[in-house]
């Protein structure tokens, strides 16, 4: 198998769940190594008082909360097989830090929310700027339809 490293970057959402899934499912398959990545990209907003809600106090408490979310998603991927498991938290521009911390990395597996028309031009696509900037392959899967 020409893959040995999987990335797989999350956001806790039902895409990046079935990435998630998928990511798992290959590293079991092939035996090779996945990583599943967190980017925060904090945000500052002052508040009355002069409080700022990126103290450090209230980063360390973000970051706790999103280690233990990305623990809960590393039991998923284990459970399903994922093969000498990973885990990271990094901060900073979200495609961005996926794309760099990809540079050691044979395949990326990231959900997209599949959002089309003007929501996809005013919000962006965190997918689509990491297709663009990956040094590598890139899967996109989008979270499995649900009939109504």
């Amino acid at each position: 198998m020409m893959f040995q490293r999987i990335l797989v970057p999350t956001d806790f959402s039902e895409h990046a769940d079935r990435a998630t899934r998928i990511g798992a499912d290959l590293s079991r398959r092939y035996e090779i190594q996945m990583t599943l990545l967190y980017v925060h990209e904090p945000t500052t907003y002052e508040l009355p008082d002069g409080y700022v809600e990126n103290m450090p106090s209230h980063l360390d408490r973000v970051y706790d909360e999103l280690n233990e979310r990305l623990t809960q998603a590393g039991r998923l991927a284990t459970a399903l097989g994922a093969c000498r498991l990973e885990t990271r938290v990094l901060q900073g521009q979200i495609a961005q830090q996926i794309a760099n911390f990809a540079n050691d990395r044979d395949l990326i597996v990231m959900g997209t929310h599949g959002r089309q028309g003007l929501q996809k031009l005013l919000l962006g696509s965190i997918a689509q700027s990491v297709l663009q900037r990956a040094p590598c392959p890139v899967l996109v899967a989008r979270a499995e339809a649900v009939d109504a």
